[in-house]
């Protein structure tokens, strides 16, 4: 028997809240041997908290339907991310999980870099998938790609059939 959906996105929401919420906030007087451990295990340093305002989307297959503006607020912190966004079906969803640095440029005016997520994310139906009828929180994987300067950045990421562009500030 599956829950009904408020249950499993109050849940969700719930979740996400104290992850966002319970982190603690990170501080300019974090050793430089703690940020080169950040980096190392591939999170960016942990003094450089994302906050990601906005992301549009495109599906592979119906490019002629264009970019849609998916209302994306999040936030990426020492490897974690959480989010929500409305979904190319129109329903609110939450996303979060981890991001790792696969490659990041040297530090100029302007960084390339190459990142990926693995999460969950939830607000989902069987017109994604049938198993999503079935299951409130599904798995996620993207790919991510690219540019930031010291406090600005955007994204181009790639999951499945869609390919999405956001942009983030740095704190």
């Amino acid at each position: 028997m599956t829950p009904p959906r408020y249950v499993a996105r109050a849940c969700t929401a719930a979740g996400l809240a104290t992850l966002l919420v319970g982190a603690p906030v990170p501080t300019a007087a974090q050793s430089s041997q703690e940020r080169t451990a950040d980096v190392a295990a591939g999170a960016a340093p942990s003094s450089q908290m994302r906050v990601y305002l906005g992301m549009w989307s495109t599906h592979v297959r119906d490019i002629k339907r264009g970019l849609s503006n998916n209302w994306l607020v999040g936030v990426g912190w020492r490897g974690w991310y959480g989010g929500t966004f409305v979904n190319s079906f129109g329903n609110r969803s939450f996303t979060a999980g981890i991001q790792r640095t696969v490659a990041r440029g040297e530090e100029n005016a302007i960084v390339p870099f190459f990142q990926y997520r693995v999460g969950v994310v939830s607000g989902y139906d069987e017109r994604f998938m049938s198993l999503a009828s079935r299951v409130p929180i599904l798995p996620m994987g993207q790919l991510l790609g690219g540019l930031e300067t010291d406090r600005a950045g955007v994204e181009l990421g790639w999951a499945g059939l869609v390919a999405t562009l956001g942009p983030h500030l740095r704190f």
